[in-house]
């Protein structure tokens, strides 16, 4: 499987382009490197910058190092790639190369927007240019897919499913959380390409998890231990995959032989608010408010105490991307944005108890995009 249309890659400068004009700027730089992937260039991130320049007249100009240019070249949707060697690796150099090459083509680059620089690229930059402004725009466009960014994260929401399915099949007493974790990364990339023929590795990887059991559960990012899963513990399998750097998340709270009253009382409490949660997302919904009532919810069955983070996040390039479903985020939801649900109770020396969605804002509410199971019968392993 191929992953965007040169066409899609093309509408998206286009966007550009036009916000660009209607700001009555000459050119946009893009330094993020997941707003370069947004916009086709995919590339290991690291201390060799990789920037792009769209000016208002459509053209678009890749400056890459070396190593990253005949990459570039295959790109059809860059008039230009430049590379420069590693003694321009510092920021402050980089711009003086991007400015002769640009001056090369255009004599009158005065007012420029940029994504994001540190303090010293942002003072370099103010150095070259009249008029500098830090922007995220093109954030802004991202929060709303695209048709073919919406069945890319549905087809990697089918491999998050899966990973969890897998990590279901393979759980038992005895076994490592790092030891499942290898296992389960393992099966879904093999099935990935299999499936697609094509896997790009982007930051993270094609698939990966955070997998904590028994009392470890009850920090939410707890990283994989060589702790060894028992008879009685929970364990919550957090997944997410990535195709053609569009990632999702499924996340399911397990159980290895039934749990006690304690247990099942806060884990269905915390399947209500997900569901809940899930429910409140639809066009108009604002962000901070969904958040509210999830919390609401939480608190009035008791259980307030023990919320240690937000009812949910964009979903997209990123794991984690604006909007936030959380407090002081304001965002209206709209159709083509992706969120997750995933409230969460936390209860220090017993468990921890979450289960994550994705889904579509649609022009009536929502699709969840995520499928696997998540009542307790489907969650509780019989040991």
């Amino acid at each position: 499987m191929g992953g965007f249309t040169l066409e899609e890659y093309n509408n998206r400068i286009n966007k550009i382009v036009d916000y660009v004009n209607e700001s009555d700027m000459d050119g946009f730089f893009v330094f993020n490197p997941y707003n370069v992937f947004y916009l086709g260039l995919y590339y290991y991130p690291g201390k060799r910058p990789v920037v792009l320049f769209i000016h208002k007249t459509g053209k678009t100009y890749a400056f890459t190092p070396k190593m990253e240019y005949h990459e570039a070249c295959k790109l059809k949707q860059f008039n230009k790639v430049y590379s420069y060697d590693d003694d321009f690796s510092l920021k402050a150099d980089l711009f003086d190369f991007i400015n002769k090459a640009l001056k090369s083509n255009f004599s009158d680059i005065k007012k420029v927007a940029v994504d994001e620089l540190d303090l010293n690229g942002y003072k370099r930059i103010n150095q070259i240019f009249t008029h500098v402004v830090v922007d995220d725009q093109i954030m802004n466009f991202r929060q709303i897919k695209s048709p073919e960014e919406i069945k890319m994260l549905k087809l990697s929401a089918y491999y998050s499913d899966y990973m969890v399915s897998t990590g279901k099949e393979m759980l038992k007493p005895g076994v490592t959380e790092l030891g499942l974790l290898n296992r389960m990364i393992t099966e879904t990339v093999d099935k990935m390409i299999i499936d697609l023929g094509e896997v790009i590795y982007v930051p993270g990887g094609p698939a990966g998890a955070l997998i904590p059991s028994g009392i470890r559960t009850s920090t939410p990012h707890a990283l994989p231990s060589a702790r060894k899963v028992e008879k009685g513990d929970n364990m919550i399998l957090s997944t997410g995959t990535n195709v053609w750097g569009y990632r999702t998340e499924c996340e399911r709270t397990f159980f290895l032989g039934e749990p006690d009253k304690q247990k099942i009382d806060a884990f269905e409490v915390m399947r209500k608010a997900q569901l809940y949660g899930i429910e409140l997302m639809k066009p108009g919904a604002i962000c901070e408010e969904v958040e509210k009532e999830v919390a609401r919810f939480i608190t009035d069955a008791g259980y307030g105490d023990y919320i240690k983070h937000r009812t949910g996040h964009g979903k997209g390039l990123e794991e984690h991307e604006p909007p936030y479903v959380a407090a002081g985020d304001q965002t209206i939801m709209r159709p083509g944005m992706a969120f997750s649900s995933e409230p969460g109770i936390y209860i220090e020396g017993l468990a921890g108890f979450r289960h994550s969605d994705n889904v579509i804002i649609t022009d009536s509410g929502c699709e969840v995009i995520t499928k696997y199971p998540k009542d307790l019968e489907s969650v509780t392993l019989n040991i």
